[in-house]
């Protein structure tokens, strides 16, 4: 299959260039599609619908210099399968951080790495190493382990969410084999605006949160900052208190009520210049700065083959520094840039016994371990649509990811690790007609490793792959769009996946090979009477050299096995997502999806682990006769999903929780709310064995001028 998509690839490449010489009459722009508005005595978070066009970026102060595949001031985004989450929706629906905000959408899965108390997501079966986040267009994994932890990116200043499930533009860079996250930032639209608010919620939690900036037309700023923190969260009633199990396996003492070593706090500073010369040129330089401190509650589950771990962090620091620009030339083209800078400190601290004040070593799982890391590179990418009927855009990324670890119990030196990435890519939209277009890309990625301590008996390799799609769209009607996609999609192994031991015990296999994946989709997305927005995909995904972590059959001293990351998974996803979202009534704002997940593990008998069969999220805004009143509810549910491969038994069941809140709008701009999460005091996993919290009460503030 993959040759048939590389062969579609070529083709289409050539076909743009046989375009390019065709005369003819150019297809028209056309018109922004309806945004649903809300009534003048409504909240203006009530506003959801989407696509959004110019209005809807500009009134969630979206960073239009940040965004990748969409730029909110332009007729239409082309591409359709995006999905985009303005500030509103997010703040509507307390989706204070990345990976609740994600798990709105169909499609994405939120789940839980419970060892490292550390929230992920999952699209269409896809880990969070296959797709990749972005700030900005600024590539933020974790350089050692390749992935961003989600939860301690928080919402409040954002602008908008975007994310790529299917088709993911060549222009992002590497490894998007599952698709994409693009975080953009805020950019200021008025001469002076501030917005902000503050929370009290059970366990002795509260935040706070405030943005502010002006923009003075050649020229604007903006910056803020937030803060969480929790002391603990309780457990559901229905929760079964635990002591000890199995011979010589310690399991996380729990009692009633509050979750065992479960606070954290986090604090986020950003802020931003910019050039706006003219009106097509733009220059901004960005900063944040990230600091978090969190317990890691212990395993409680029935797993024999697990114990409890006594970790805690006592800082997990990230700081960006980043430049944007866009430059137009002669009107039809331009050239875009990004530079970084990031650095990424965190220490963890193993404690011997659950009292967490005995750091003693042996035994082997105690230990105070540090990370130093770091990561700078560059991006360039330039378009132009003087080629009549053809949108054509280069870009070029480089990325150095640099790792060094210590330890001070035992006593370990510093070790270091380098990877240095690079990728070209070429992507080109094709109108052939005023309804008929296709978006043709194709990317070249290159790894190359510069140091690497525990190399085994391995040499230092370098690993490169090809990226061709085609995606060919039809406009039904003004709004509504049905579109067909291939690609060829590859992710480059991490530092961890070819270099660490891990803890099991683990061997590094510095051989390991990129994963391969072959996507196709099908989908429709449609605005029905500029209300609803209504959308149906259907997706098939063929992995190779899927990574898995497989018992290698050599003995370990102390007992047990080694086990490798090895290509050991030929896997195919399969599935589909509905979804809609808009005005219901003049009084009755929501929306709903349902996702469809299945797997075949074609190659290996391991199962796959985080991926629940099905979920639905649904909620409901109702705005009352009394002005300023509303209430909100939602809903989620999703199916069982295992949580260990070499334990059939270790299943986080199936779980339905329920959320409610009510606003009132007390002055233009300033709202007041309340409201109880998880109703019913549900007791659900995310992860068989870490206990997620039951019914939780809050009231908060929040205001926009």
């Amino acid at each position: 299959m993959g040759g048939l998509v590389k062969g579609a690839g070529a083709f289409a490449l050539a076909a743009t260039l046989c375009f390019a010489g065709v005369s003819g009459v150019r297809a028209g722009q056309d018109q922004d599609p309806p945004v649903s508005q809300a009534a003048d005595d409504q909240p203006p978070a009530s506003v959801v619908a989407k696509p959004a066009g110019k209005s809807e970026a500009q009134k969630n102060n979206v960073f239009q210099l940040g965004e990748v595949e969409v730029f909110g001031n332009q007729a239409e985004d082309k591409n359709t399968t995006v999905d985009r989450i303005f500030s509103d929706e997010m703040l509507l629906l307390g989706a204070n951080n990345v990976a609740t905000a994600a798990n709105l959408e169909p499609g994405v899965t939120l789940t839980n790495v419970g060892a490292r108390n550390e929230a992920q997501i999952y699209i269409r079966g896809f880990g969070p190493r296959q797709v990749p986040v972005f700030l900005d267009g600024v590539p933020i994994y974790d350089t050692y382990f390749g992935y961003p932890p989600l939860a301690e990116f928080t919402t409040y200043g954002l602008s908008e969410m975007t994310i790529s499930k299917g088709f993911t533009s060549v222009l992002y860079g590497p490894n998007t084999m599952g698709g994409a996250i693009n975080l953009v930032t805020m950019k200021p639209q008025k001469e002076f605006e501030v917005n902000g608010g503050s929370g009290y919620g059970s366990g002795n939690s509260y935040h706070g949160f405030a943005n502010f900036g002006s923009n003075q037309g050649k020229w604007y700023f903006e910056g803020g900052g937030s803060y969480e923190n929790q002391d603990y969260f309780n457990l559901s009633d229905s929760f079964t208190p635990t002591t000890i199990h199995g011979p010589g396996k310690t399991l996380g003492y729990q009692g009633d009520g509050a979750r065992v070593n479960s606070y954290s706090s986090d604090w986020i500073a950003h802020a931003k210049i910019g050039l706006t010369p003219n009106d097509t040129d733009e220059y901004a330089l960005s900063f944040m700065k990230l600091e978090e401190a969190k317990g890691d509650p212990p395993y409680v589950g029935t797993d024999p083959n697990n114990s409890a771990r006594w970790w805690q962090w006592p800082y997990w620091n990230f700081q960006d520094v980043h430049f944007n620009s866009r430059t137009a030339i002669c009107g039809d083209s331009y050239v875009k840039t990004i530079a970084f800078y990031d650095t990424y400190d965190n220490s963890i601290d193993s404690f011997t016994t659950s009292n967490y004040n005995v750091i003693r070593f042996p035994p082997g799982y105690s230990f105070d371990s540090s990370y130093g890391d770091y990561s700078y590179g560059a991006s360039m990418e330039a378009g132009t649509k003087l080629v009549p009927y053809n949108d054509i855009k280069f870009a070029f990324h480089f990325k150095d990811d640099v790792h060094t670890a210590w330890e001070s119990i035992p006593v370990q030196s510093k070790t270091r690790d380098e990877d240095r990435n690079y990728s070209f890519g070429v992507e080109d939209t094709v109108d052939f007609t005023k309804k008929l277009y296709a978006i043709v890309g194709v990317s070249y990625d290159w790894l190359s490793t510069i140091e690497a301590l525990d190399i085994g008996n391995g040499p230092l390799l370098s690993f490169n792959t090809w990226n061709p799609q085609i995606g060919l769209f039809y406009k039904l009607t003004d709004t509504g769009t049905i579109h067909i996609s291939a690609e060829d999609k590859s992710r480059l192994p991490t530092l961890w996946e070819r270099y660490s031991y891990s803890l099991k015990p683990g061997l590094p296999n510095p051989l390991l090979r990129p994963e391969k994946a072959t996507n196709y989709e099908v989908g429709y997305k449609d605005l029905v009477a500029g209300k609803l927005q209504v959308e149906a995909t259907g997706f098939y995904d063929v992995v190779k050299d899927y990574v898995l972590d497989v018992s290698t059959g050599i003995p370990a001293p102390g007992g047990g096995v080694y086990y490798q990351n090895q290509n050991e998974g030929h896997v195919n996803f399969f599935g589909g997502e509905l979804g809609v979202n808009g005005e219901i009534l003049p009084c009755l704002k929501g929306g709903m999806n349902y996702t469809y997940l299945q797997y075949v593990n074609v190659q290996n008998p391991l199962i796959l682990t985080d991926l629940p069969h099905n979920k639905v999220f649904a909620y409901l805004q109702y705005f009352m006769p009394v002005k300023g009143w509303s209430m909100l509810a939602s809903v989620e549910y999703d199916t069982n999903r295992y949580s260990d491969a070499s334990y059939a038994p270790a299943v986080a069941s199936a779980y339905t929780l329920v959320n409610f809140k009510e606003i009132y709008e007390i002055y233009p701009g300033v709202t007041l709310e309340g409201g109880i999460n998880n109703i019913f005091d549900e007791n659900w996993e995310l992860e068989e064995g870490y206990p997620q919290a039951g019914r939780t009460f809050f009231v908060q503030m929040r205001f926009k001028y």
